[in-house]
Order: structure tokens, then sequence, then C-alpha cells
């Protein structure tokens, strides 16, 4: 895959100091200008504002500049929107508005490995005497944005450029519902769902285990309960556990740990890929979807701003 990896977002939403405020609380570091990123650096999210929240840019790093030339020539040949820079190709997806940026850029360095604790289970024992260490931890920042899932008005469109344009891999699908791209090893970096209007529903951070996932949430609802959007839960579709929460403009955060990596694609299709359908949608386990998560409470006052 020439793509290997996002390289983060621009949102824009109606008050950024608000939003900045909500990401220091999650232990992000950086600034609206710059980005705010987790303790691994890199992929970061850029606020602007806006009169409702909107998704503007997308960014996606790839290898060489024969990847770009490669990117550009099939988008063009698609008709699309493009506009080709010195290390950058620029699309705007017709269906959503947002722009999607590929850049040539170094691939990320390796994270380091994550410290997990031993676990006691039925018959093997491993931690006698001793209270598990995850009791003892306190909230810290996430690794790392890992993923976004974008409503788009027309999943196809939205698709076939990001797969036939710009290279993403599809990992699972329902289609006309909901579709998994990748764009590196993660199951899944940006995911399209189907909606009256574009926006960004969610936006996820990976954390080491589920004891980091629960503690950074529980952290945000201890200073707003009702943030609280859906979760503790294990999706089917990536495997990982989640936990969502709303942010100060409307989206979804989501702190996620197990997520499914694709390293050969030939094995995914062959033993890792299942079926997968309106049934495994949601969840594997864990609470039933919240009807906003659906259905978003801002929808009306987003439409009407996208008929303006």
């Amino acid at each position: 895959m020439s793509l290997h990896r996002l390289l983060g977002f621009t949102a824009g939403v109606p008050d950024p100091e608000a939003v900045a405020g909500y990401y220091t609380e999650m232990g992000l570091t950086g600034d609206p200008t710059a980005g705010f990123a987790g303790s691994d650096g890199g992929t970061a999210i850029r606020l602007a504002e806006s009169d409702v929240r909107r998704l503007h840019r997308v960014e996606v790093g790839c290898e060489s500049e024969a990847d770009l030339v490669a990117i550009a020539s099939r988008l063009s040949d698609g008709e699309a929107n493009v506009t080709i820079t010195d290390g950058m190709v620029v699309v705007v997806d017709d269906a959503t508005k947002v722009e999607f940026a590929v850049l040539v850029v170094p691939a990320a360095p390796a994270p380091a490995p994550a410290e997990l604790a031993p676990v006691n289970a039925p018959g093997a024992t491993v931690r006698p005497n001793r209270r598990a260490p995850a009791v003892f931890q306190a909230a810290r920042a996430p690794r790392r944005l890992g993923h976004m899932v974008i409503g788009t008005p027309s999943i196809g469109a939205t698709r076939d450029l990001l797969v036939q344009g710009l290279g993403f891999k599809v990992s699972d699908e329902v289609e006309g519902i909901i579709t998994f791209l990748r764009c590196s090893t993660d199951h899944h970096n940006v995911a399209l769902v189907e909606s009256p209007v574009p926006l960004l529903q969610h936006y996820s951070f990976e954390c080491d285990d589920i004891d980091h996932a629960g503690h950074s949430a529980t952290k945000l609802l201890r200073g707003d309960a009702d943030r609280h959007t859906w979760g503790m839960g294990r999706h089917f579709a990536g495997s990982n556990f989640y936990w969502y929460l709303r942010d100060p403009a409307g989206s979804y955060v989501e702190f996620y740990a197990d997520m499914d990596q694709i390293t050969d694609d030939e094995a995914w299709d062959s033993v890792g890929r299942t079926t997968f359908d309106l049934e495994h949608v949601a969840n594997a386990w864990g609470p039933e979807i919240p009807l906003e998560f659906i259905v978003p409470p801002d929808l009306a006052v987003l439409e009407a701003a996208w008929r303006r």
C-alpha cells in the first residue's frame, strides 16, 4: 500500500476555545493551529471557527512522489477536482465537500510498546496476593488519533473517491450503510456512514488497553456526566473495545483499545475477514447503540446550515 497512515484532520467548530479546553482535559498537547496530538505525537486535529460543526480537511501520508503521480493520474481520469503541488495532491469530495490531501511523509516511528499488566484468569493465577496494577493508574493522554467516521450523503461516491482514487483499502462493509477503509495496518482509519448531510460523526483515540480507555473516559465523565454517549463495549468490525463521549461541538470521541491489525491483505481476506452484516454493525457485546449516535441531536441545525 502506497498510503501508510492517517495524518490528521481539520474540523470547523462554533467554539474552538471550548473544544481546545476539552482536548487539554483529555491530555492532548498542542493548539488549534498546529494541532492537538496524543502522547505518541504525529497525527493531529486542527480547529477552525465555523457557524456549525463540519469537517474541512483530512490528511493522509504516502511513501513517495511516484505515489502522488499515480494518485493524481487516477483522480484526473475520474474527472475529480484535483490540485497538484510539490509534495501534495488535494481533491475535494463532491458528496461531503471535504478536502482530502495526500502528502509525501516518512513512515511514523514505531511506538514504544505498551507495558501490559499480568491478568488473572480461571486456572491461570499470574498475580497472586496482589491488586491489579490498573486500579492504581490515573487517566493519561491517549496514544494517537487512530480513525474517524465521516457522514456522507453518498457513501458510494465518497467510497469510490477514497478507494479508486486515493488508494484506501476496504476492510469490512455493509453496502449503503457503513464502509470501513484503511490507509495503514489498522483495520480502519476512515469509515463512511450514510448521512443526510456531511458531518464528522466520530473520531477515535487509541489507548494501551481497556483500563487506559476506561480511566480516560472516566476522567471526562467526572468533569461532566452528560458527556457519556455509548459504551463500554466491543465492536465486531475491528474487534476493538470502545467507549464514546460527546465533545463540546457535538461530535463523538471514542477511546479504543485492541484494534485488529492487517499486515497481509491476502491473509486478512482468506482467514481474517468474516461475514459482516447488520447484526454486527453496532458491536459484539455492550449496550445497544443509542439513537443519537444514528440521528444526531443537532441534525436539523446542520441541515439548515447546509441548505444555506
